[in-house]
């Protein structure tokens, strides 16, 4: 089959899946979420114009390359954009809005059980872990149901997790921005200071991206550790991440300096939310290098009986486990054969990534399908090859 047919990745799953109840139910819940959302914002805008300008401005410079680092986090197989624009909007605007009727119901309850000035103290920390954890979560689980086949390994589900986790962040600092710093340009700044510069590292998109790691081992490890020990793993992730919320709202640990902040208590802050923020961003630091290695465990298994065939050779999975490696090797290839031989190597090195899922899915090795994938790998590497200037490739290390 010529190469232009056989363009499609192994698996891509797109956001538009009319069939797919879960689908629908996405979109009714984003629209009647949205016109309540959308009518907040205009309040905010209504009042302080500039202040909401700015507020959008700032947080489109915080959220953009936070992004684009989740993003870039998996390293075989980028996850499709508009999967994570689904679990960006889910955690923007669905979240964000049910995880408000929700925390302003059982707020009163703390109160009612507690008495006003208990409730003033404990109220967010009793209340918005469970609520909103539970809120994005489900945005995981949504888009599971979409698109059950991007769900891989955990570090998926990171990756979902902390862009909904992101969402979620940003609307609630807009949120912040207008109600409790003024709204003002002055108060904007202040509330950018504290929830982003100072905060930004520490909240939601690690919490959620927690959150999203337990769903993602408990739908893609079947067949290698039974379901009562996925639960098990995922339900102490889930208590991490609801334990580290509970934590940043509660009164403990509190080292902020009294309010009105003036001077030094400006650089004192910082301090505070690392003491409260930072054992949990070095938990998923951990989390996330374990995860990444099982991806590199799991693409040298998957691809052990493929090594030395049409498919790949043993210096292109060399290359393939490392992705330092992986661009250093395009970089060579467009400086000696061009644009078009790097982007042909690209490709090359994507097909192989899918030559190892079709691989580990195979019931054996004179599958079609895996067949298939061998000779589109081989089709791929001879038509790099014969490009003027890229023959060498293989060779120096550059055709992996």
């Amino acid at each position: 089959m010529a190469l232009a047919a056989r363009r499609r990745p192994f698996h891509q799953a797109r956001f538009m899946q009319p069939r797919l109840p879960a689908f629908w139910l996405y979109m009714v819940l984003l629209v009647a979420t949205g016109v309540v959302a959308v009518a907040e914002q205009a309040v905010f805008r209504d009042a302080s114009p500039d202040g909401f300008a700015l507020s959008w401005l700032l947080l489109a410079v915080y959220a953009l390359p936070v992004f684009a680092v989740i993003y870039a986090l998996d390293l075989y197989e980028r996850e499709p954009l508009s999967l994570m624009v689904a679990a960006f909007l889910w955690g923007a605007v669905v979240a964000t809005t049910l995880s408000a009727i929700a925390n302003g119901g059982w707020g009163l309850v703390v109160a009612r059980v507690g008495g006003p000035e208990f409730a003033a103290r404990w109220t967010a920390a009793l209340t918005a872990p469970f609520v909103e954890e539970t809120m994005k979560g489900l945005g995981v689980v949504m888009v599971y149901l979409i698109a059950r086949d991007e769900f891989d390994d955990a570090m998926d589900g990171f990756v979902y997790g902390a862009v909904c986790g992101l969402g979620f962040a940003v609307v609630e600092d807009v949120f912040y921005f207008a109600a409790i710093f003024g709204g003002g340009v002055r108060g904007v700044l202040q509330g950018f200071f504290l929830r982003v510069v100072a905060s930004g590292l520490y909240s939601h998109v690690l919490y959620t991206g927690i959150v999203g790691m337990a769903v993602g081992i408990v739908v893609s490890r079947r067949s290698t550790s039974t379901r009562g020990r996925r639960l098990a793993q995922a339900a102490g992730l889930c208590g991490v991440a609801a334990f580290a919320h509970f934590l940043w709202n509660s009164p403990l640990l509190d080292l902020f300096p009294a309010e009105p902040w003036t001077g030094t208590d400006w650089l004192l802050i910082p301090v505070a939310t690392a003491v409260k923020g930072l054992p949990l961003l070095v938990f998923v630091a951990i989390a996330v290098v374990l995860a990444r290695r099982r991806e590199r465990r799991w693409l040298r298994l998957a691809l052990s009986t493929e090594v030395g065939g049409d498919g790949i050779s043993a210096e292109e999975l060399r290359l393939l486990e490392a992705p330092r490696m992986r661009r250093d090797a395009r970089r060579t290839m467009r400086r000696r054969a061009g644009s078009r031989a790097a982007s042909l190597l690209h490709r090359l090195q994507r097909e192989q990534v899918n030559l190892a899922m079709v691989a580990s899915r195979a019931a054996d090795p004179s599958d079609p399908a895996l067949a298939q994938q061998r000779d589109l790998c081989r089709s791929l590497r001879d038509a790099l090859l014969a490009m003027p200037g890229a023959a060498p490739a293989e060779t120096t290390g550059a055709a992996g």
